[in-house]
Order: C-alpha cells, then sequence, then structure tokens
C-alpha cells in the first residue's frame, strides 16, 4: 500500500524537493548537499569520454592539461557540480559546444564527434552502451561521493528507511566488483 514516485532533477532541483516535503530523500553528490543530512554511499571516479577518433598521448588515459582548448560537450553547472569542481581545480576553461543535461544525451554527442566530456563512470557500469565512444581514465584522478540525503534521518517515514537500506546494500554490492 505505498505509493513510490521517482523524480529524476539536477542537485539543486533535489535539493529544493527536499527542504520543501516534496520528496523524503534524494540522491546527491556530497558537494551539493550543503546542510542536509547526508550518507555516503560510493565514491565514483570521474572519467573523459572521447569520440573514436580522438588520439590522447597515453592510450585509454587523458591528463587534465590536454583537455586545454579541447571542444566540450558540458553539462549546466547545477547538474554536476563535481566535474565543475575537476574544471576549476585543473584550470580548465572548457570550450562547450553544446549543454546536456541527458547522460545518454551527452554520451551521443560525444560519439558524433561535438566534443569530449567528463562523467562519473558509474554511468558506465552495468552494460551502459557507450556508443562507441572512448573511456579515457583522468589524470590527475577525480571522484564524487554519492549518497543518500534527507532533512533528518530520525525523522524519515519507516518505508524511507528501509528504501536507504536497501541503497545502502546495493551500494556495498557495487564496492565489491
Amino acid at each position: 500500500g505505498i505509493d513510490v514516485q521517482i523524480y529524476q532533477g539536477s542537485y539543486d532541483d533535489i535539493t529544493g524537493w527536499l527542504k520543501t516535503g516534496a520528496v523524503e530523500l534524494g540522491f546527491l553528490s556530497n558537494s551539493s548537499a550543503h546542510d542536509l543530512d547526508f550518507e555516503p554511499l560510493y565514491d565514483d571516479r570521474l572519467i573523459c569520454i572521447a569520440p573514436p577518433d580522438y588520439q590522447p598521448r597515453r592510450p585509454g588515459v587523458v591528463r587534465a592539461e590536454e583537455l586545454r582548448g579541447q571542444p566540450f560537450v558540458s553539462q549546466q553547472s547545477d547538474v554536476d557540480a563535481d566535474i565543475q569542481s575537476y574544471f576549476k581545480k585543473n584550470d580548465l576553461h572548457v570550450n562547450s559546444r553544446c549543454y546536456i543535461v541527458d547522460d545518454q544525451s551527452m554520451i551521443a554527442m560525444v560519439s558524433c564527434g561535438q566534443g569530449l566530456a567528463i562523467m562519473p563512470e558509474l554511468m558506465f557500469r552495468r552494460g551502459t552502451d557507450h556508443s562507441g565512444c572512448q573511456v579515457l581514465r583522468l589524470e590527475p584522478a577525480a571522484t564524487r561521493s554519492i549518497g543518500l540525503a534527507c532533512l533528518a534521518r530520525g525523522a524519515l517515514s519507516p518505508a524511507a528507511r528501509q528504501f536507504a537500506a536497501r541503497a545502502r546494500a546495493y551500494a556495498a554490492s557495487l564496492r565489491q566488483k
């Protein structure tokens, strides 16, 4: 008798929904959780995806300085703050040709040669079609910590507590692979 509704949005959207009570739990990056009660579940490595014809200096790896001056397919800054942080930390001022919200659209734009992109490695687990894109390791490496956010863990409904327990178990299974 429990009605579960799933919403997809930017980190800002999820934070807003939590604060207004529209949702009890949200998946966020720790960099976007701010003053919310946040439980880290999984450290997800960031990767670079590139068109099939891109040639990094070392196969399978791209250094941050190699990304300077390259065309990029980007997400809006409120969609993935961790990627924006990587750009800032490595003094990368990217030349974005297009701005995408959906990960699959980003992969499609990269595969047809519109530029490079940085995205979470988790997108490429469990049979994700990367449409011929190269998946390159970033140097220096970067991760995002994703987890569950809420207003207060002690105030969660029984159903939300059960969902959180299942999310913890799923994250633990990902770490074992």
